[in-house]
């Protein structure tokens, strides 16, 4: 895999509404990764656990939606996803926090561009003005025949 389309995952060129509605939708795929980790968490019982996944959840698809709360509500939620998996050291907890993370912060820059390109009026069209014609002339109805 090249580095290149490594780096346009992980941080995406929003230059449309649409590139921002695909930054937009890794919040979306980031809660639905973030419910695939914490199975067995939430297997085992634990409420706590079972309320983070179902705000993380809302949070994803609402950002899908275009909602500017909701990714931003992704990315506070998964704050302290990160900060409790530091003290681990390197480990999948902390490279999935970090990873989930930044698809909420690409949520958030995707939702935002998005509202922004979407309000952004478009060029107006051009239009050529040509010369008004010459009024017909006796000679141009009926010219004379051989």
């Amino acid at each position: 895999m090249d580095f290149k389309n490594i780096l346009e995952f992980f941080w995406p060129a929003i230059h449309d509404a649409e590139s921002a509605k695909k930054a937009a939708d890794q919040g979306f795929l980031a809660a639905i990764l973030y419910v695939f980790l914490a199975l067995t968490p939430i297997l085992s019982g634990e409420v706590a656990k079972i309320f983070d996944v179902l705000v993380v959840a809302l949070c994803g698809y609402f950002s899908k939606r275009l909602w500017r709360t909701a990714a931003i509500g992704g990315l506070v939620m998964m704050g302290p996803e990160l900060v409790f998996a530091l003290p681990g050291g390197v480990s999948f907890r902390l490279a999935s926090a970090a990873i989930l993370t930044l698809m909420f912060v690409n949520a958030i820059r995707g939702t935002f561009l998005y509202h922004r390109y979407a309000q952004a009026k478009p060029a107006p069209p051009t239009v050529e003005v040509l010369p008004p014609e010459p009024p017909p002339t006796r000679e141009t109805e009926n010219p004379p025949q051989a």
